[in-house]
């Protein structure tokens, strides 16, 4: 595959940051390679400053502003080479990951399944997960080999369900595990495999607060599983599910 480092090392916060080349057709790539381009550039992005660089030339001399939109109005900020040099790169950069997830878009419209892979690629990465925690199973990617396994009881039990949709809730955008429908109201499953690790457990502490946020109900709106040790209890779970309704 024919793909490039884009950026200069002390601007990545990812070292293998990927860009495919102006003239790679983004088509001939691997699904799982866009997929993977595709979450990191987006992992990237919440890193940058806001606002869009403008370039204007005069002569041979390059000018650079930065424009934000503050109540619908455009605003234009002079930046200084000497003064604003850090600043000046990282919009460049800004603006290369825009135009790269803009090609990977289009090309990635008539892929059966990429929103769910990209959202499973999305969650290892906010977890901080490496690549191989990726598992495959009843033709869905998921992120671990617990989910992996309530996606195959859910198979098995007939359920329809949706994995690690994206979900505007207590002001974030944020990927439940599971989303069942029932009786037309939308039920969040959220399954938590690593309470032993204290950023994961941070992680969950916030996400919890968010549904509380907004109303969300316990054995509700949102039901909780969990891993015990290195066990899950996929009796447990389905006792859960059937109490309310899911099944």
């Amino acid at each position: 595959m024919d793909l490039y480092d884009v950026f200069s090392a002390p601007y990545l916060e990812i070292p293998e940051l990927l860009v495919p080349k102006p003239e790679v057709v983004i088509e001939s790539l691997e699904v799982e390679d866009l997929v993977t381009m595709h979450a990191k550039l987006l992992y990237e992005l919440r890193f940058l400053p806001r606002g869009t660089l403008a370039v204007r030339r005069r002569g041979d001399r390059v000018y650079y502003s930065m424009q934000t939109c503050m109540n619908h109005k455009r605003q234009d900020k002079y930046l200084s080479l000497k003064r604003n040099a850090n600043l000046i790169e990282l919009l460049k950069k800004k603006k290369l990951i825009r135009s790269a997830l803009t090609r990977i878009r289009k090309a990635s419209l008539g892929l059966p399944g990429y929103r769910r892979r990209l959202a499973a690629k999305l969650a290892i990465i906010d977890r901080r997960h490496a690549d191989q925690y990726i598992y495959y199973t009843n033709n869905i990617y998921v992120c671990s080999t617990g989910e992996a396994a309530i996606v195959e009881m859910l198979h098995k039990r007939h359920i329809h369900f949706e994995y690690a949709p994206r979900a505007y809730i207590g002001g974030w955008h944020i990927y439940p595990d599971f989303k069942y429908t029932v009786d037309g109201r939308t039920v969040y499953h959220e399954h938590l495999g690593m309470l032993n690790e204290a950023g994961y457990t941070e992680d969950w502490k916030n996400k919890y607060m968010r549904y509380h946020y907004d109303g969300f109900v316990d054995g509700i709106d949102l039901l909780i599983s969990k891993t015990h040790g290195k066990r899950i209890d996929l009796v447990e779970i389905e006792q859960m599910l059937h109490a309310r309704g899911v099944f």
